[in-house]
């Protein structure tokens, strides 16, 4: 029992920090929309919206757990994910200041806002799926990062900026999740086996993610060192 508790936690810290860095860039566009209309009320509301939309997203995808290839593709477009995260740089933009005009509805203003993460939370939704299985703690996890991301959206912005190592850090996390997800794939469970018998001593799938997590971090790495150069550059 403590064991299943112990496993629930780290998947509700998992899908909560997660969740956390890979909406920094969305929070650009959704804490815009609340900050245009200026309803502070708004936010809670807006989480707990979000968060069961996004949790109906998650539960699509497990759905499609079993279908052939799915988990293949996944795999890739979490692997393309990983390599944006830490080759991207995201800068503390400012978002639309609020405005004196509040002629929307709150209603609308939340149609606005689960219209707009529909279209671009599917990285996170794809990440967050290989997390875990269980939807109760995914909510939980979505709703804490989502509360805090838009009640602390300027400053979540500054801390991604001023330590890329946050980016550094989900990128290999990302990575070793979109490999795991690969070798869950039907269609590759006889190669696998297949090289497990050829190569006993070796655990296949453990080697392939630590390899993609140690190219991610050097990729994130040279890209942070040629960025500062060119700063350093610029400046001088």
């Amino acid at each position: 029992m403590e064991g299943d508790q112990a496993y629930m936690i780290q998947d509700f810290l998992q899908v909560f920090l997660m969740t956390l860095v890979s909406d920094i860039d969305n929070m650009l566009i959704l804490g815009a929309i609340l900050r245009k209309h200026s309803y502070l009320e708004v936010t809670f509301l807006a989480a707990v919206l979000l968060t069961s939309t996004r949790t109906v997203y998650v539960g699509l995808v497990e759905g499609l757990s079993n279908v052939p290839l799915f988990h293949l593709v996944t795999g890739v477009i979490l692997l393309f994910i990983s390599f944006k995260l830490v080759t991207k740089l995201i800068y503390g933009a400012e978002t639309f200041r609020p405005s004196r005009r509040s002629s929307f509805k709150k209603v609308k203003i939340l149609a606005a806002l689960a219209a707009t993460d529909f279209l671009i939370c599917w990285d996170g939704v794809l990440i967050i799926s290989n997390i875990s299985d269980q939807l109760a703690v995914i909510s939980l996890g979505i709703l804490g990062s989502l509360l805090i991301s838009l009640y602390f959206l300027r400053l979540i912005i500054k801390l991604a900026a001023t330590i890329p190592w946050i980016n550094i850090v989900a990128g290999g996390f990302i990575a070793q999740n979109a490999i795991t997800a690969i070798f869950k794939d039907p269609w590759l469970a006889r190669w696998i086996n297949y090289m497990d018998v050829l190569v006993p001593q070796v655990n296949i799938v453990n080697t392939a993610a630590n390899g993609a997590v140690i190219i991610i971090v050097v990729i994130g790495l040279v890209s942070y060192i040629t960025h500062h150069r060119i700063i350093i550059h610029r400046k001088f």
